[in-house]
């Protein structure tokens, strides 16, 4: 069947090609695999042998290549007590909302990824199944094993495997997009796309099969990266020589731009391009970042960001951008070199656990997560902190974007804590600035593996977020160190302004991986917000007692505006909150109770319809 497939590519892929200074283009079209209705999938036990050490980026012998790095970076930054490099702040914390426990394997690692839609419906995957929840219970509807979810493109042999799967949600289509790849070798790499036909990815999906090996080399696909502007999706990844190190090994980076409309339509040929050998200076760039947009798609531009990820230190990023939409006859892709002003990044050093015989693995310095807003790119990935020897998170920004660009890079660190696999979403502009939220896994000598974040207000990082302590050290291999993820995953709440949602890994008591999910709201961000097609829930109002920041969620029954109020246990009027038009069904309000002083209070709230909802006491804490 493999052969049928990758015929297609050939018979019908090539039809114009570019040559660049910066890239080669190549046009190609893409057939139809088939559809599928997830939750009619016939998958009954939902059984699987998984392989409790899948492949690590760009195989084994890059990976030898990289610990030797790593014993490098650690004779150079030793671990040891300094200055306390993350200082108590004045910028509040990011607040915890929704969370739970999501689907979780014993895979290594998890690769876990997830894509939350405006009626919170959750797709959720690790490396070898897919999982339909509610988000707003954490239930699970559906769950599937990737190759059985993806079937229909008809690379269902027995040694076939699906890893490394990504899932992102179109917010202005309402649509999901899947893509996972399939075996590690140039014979039998391919890379499987589905797209929703619907906002129910539980429903049907349309799926398109591409070749790894587009060349026809004896290269492979490796690591995907994903991304969507108003008219197409992108991704992209490195294609490695069959079992070379990653000094030889290494060929290139490239980058797919397909028509995503034609995707979920189901069109029976999809229309896409390939720019391959994306270089500076002659030199190839490695591990293209595709960024994301922080709210409203970009068009028709895309960009992307690479750095030197192997360095021990480095003060540069190179800014890649396509220009425009498949088909455009001038589109010439660009790379532009930048050099930090401030701040070099570098290969992190593993991360320490409790369990001083064992490590969790970092992974290089890559970028992880990049947003795009008001002409300003903000990005992140994992770096080393020459000050302490820890593993530390680096937090990048290019200004200027569309004229003359400028970058300049923060080290933000833990003196107790590693830092790993770190994400970056936005969430607003409350102080008159652009703030987003990163999120992390971390451990350290005294502290389990565990998920948390911080909110960067635009001038300042908050302290941290506990999303999900962690309840033990991982340990799954009969080696020191041990696998950690290859990513995790975060994107904007699309219901609810100034929150976003996140995944990713926890040390569970039976030092096994816990895939982790949760909602995170700036604290910055007050006022009503409607939460849709949940017409009717109990009561949740949090955290309570509150330090800073509370959360009501409350049912209305028909479109009116509200009034809040804040009494004390006399009954006494303390403040009028707010007055807000609210919409049928759930809504949750948002304030600071930092105004108040510390006591017990009652939070009333009253429509103009003569409707109030359900009083509820509160306490303020110091």
């Amino acid at each position: 069947m493999r052969v049928s497939v990758l015929s297609l590519f050939i018979i019908a892929a090539f039809c114009f090609s570019s040559f660049g200074q910066n890239a080669r283009m190549k046009r190609y079209t893409a057939p139809l695999a088939g559809t599928v209705v997830l939750k009619n999938v016939e998958d009954k036990y939902n059984a699987g042998i998984v392989n409790l050490e899948m492949p690590e980026p760009g195989g084994e012998a890059e990976q030898e290549q990289l610990r030797a790095i790593k014993k490098q970076v650690s004779a150079l930054y030793p671990h040891k007590i300094g200055p306390v490099q993350k200082k108590t702040s004045s910028v509040a914390p990011p607040v915890l909302g929704i969370n739970f426990v999501s689907d979780s394997i014993p895979g290594i690692p998890p690769d876990n990824g997830s894509a939350m839609s405006k009626d919170y419906k959750s797709a959720a995957v690790v490396n070898s199944s897919i999982t339909i929840q509610d988000a707003s219970t954490g239930t699970i509807l559906n769950k599937k094993g990737l190759k059985q979810f993806s079937a229909s493109v008809g690379l269902n042999r027995l040694f076939d495997q699906r890893f490394d799967p990504k899932l992102l949600y179109d917010q202005e289509a309402d649509r999901f997009i899947c893509i996972m790849l399939n075996n590690f070798s140039s014979a039998d790499n391919g890379v499987v796309i589905g797209f929703s036909r619907s906002n129910n990815p539980a429903d049907t999906w349309n799926f398109y099969a591409f070749t790894g090996n587009f060349s026809l080399d004896t290269t492979w696909f490796d690591y995907p990266a994903i991304a969507i502007t108003k008219q197409e999706f992108f991704f992209t990844g490195n294609h490695i020589k069959d079992g070379m190190t990653w000094q030889a090994g290494f060929t290139r980076s490239v980058i797919y731009q397909i028509n995503k409309q034609g995707g979920y339509n189901g069109d029976a040929v999809l229309n896409y391009q390939i720019w391959d050998s994306v270089n500076y200076n002659g030199r190839n760039l490695r591990c293209l970042h595709p960024v994301t947009a922080a709210d409203t798609l970009q068009a028709p531009a895309q960009y992307f960001l690479s750095n030197r990820n192997f360095d021990i230190s480095n003060d540069s990023v190179f800014l890649v951008k396509v220009p425009d939409t498949i088909g455009s006859i001038d589109s010439v892709l660009t790379v532009t070199a930048l050099k930090s002003s401030t701040g070099s990044y570098g290969v992190p050093p593993d991360a320490r656990q409790p369990d001083t015989s064992l490590t969790l693995a970092t992974n290089d310095g890559r970028i992880l997560g990049a947003i795009i807003k008001n002409d300003r790119i903000q990005f992140v990935s994992a770096t080393s902190n020459p000050g302490t020897g820890n593993s530390a998170l680096y937090h990048g920004f290019i200004t200027n974007i569309g004229s003359a660009p400028a970058f300049h890079g923060e080290v933000f660190s833990f003196d107790t804590l590693d830092i790993g696999y770190p994400n970056i979403s936005y969430v607003g502009n409350g102080l008159g600035t652009d703030q987003t939220i990163i999120s992390f896994e971390y451990s350290g000598l005294h502290t389990y593996p565990g998920l948390g974040a911080i909110l960067y207000d635009g001038t300042g990082y908050s302290d941290m977020t506990v999303i999900r302590k962690g309840d033990s050290t991982i340990r799954y291999l009969a080696q020191k160190e041990q696998r950690w993820g290859d990513y995790t995953a975060s994107q904007p709440d699309w219901s609810l302004n100034g929150a976003v949602w996140v995944c990713g890994n926890f040390g569970r008591h039976d030092r096994k991986y816990g895939n982790y999910m949760a909602q995170l709201i700036s604290p910055y961000h007050t006022g009503v917000n409607n939460l849709p097609n949940r017409k009717s829930a109990p009561v949740k109002l949090y955290p309570n007692p509150a330090g800073q920041n509370l959360s009501y969620e409350f049912t209305v029954t028909k479109d009116q505006v509200f009034s809040f109020f804040i009494y004390d246990l006399q009954g006494r009027l303390v403040d009028k909150l707010i007055d807000n038009f609210c919409t049928e069904g759930i809504n949750i309000i948002r304030f600071n109770t930092g105004a108040l002083p510390q006591g017990t209070y009652v939070l009333k709230g009253t429509g103009s319809l003569g409707e109030t909802v359900p009083a509820k006491v509160f306490e303020r804490k110091p």
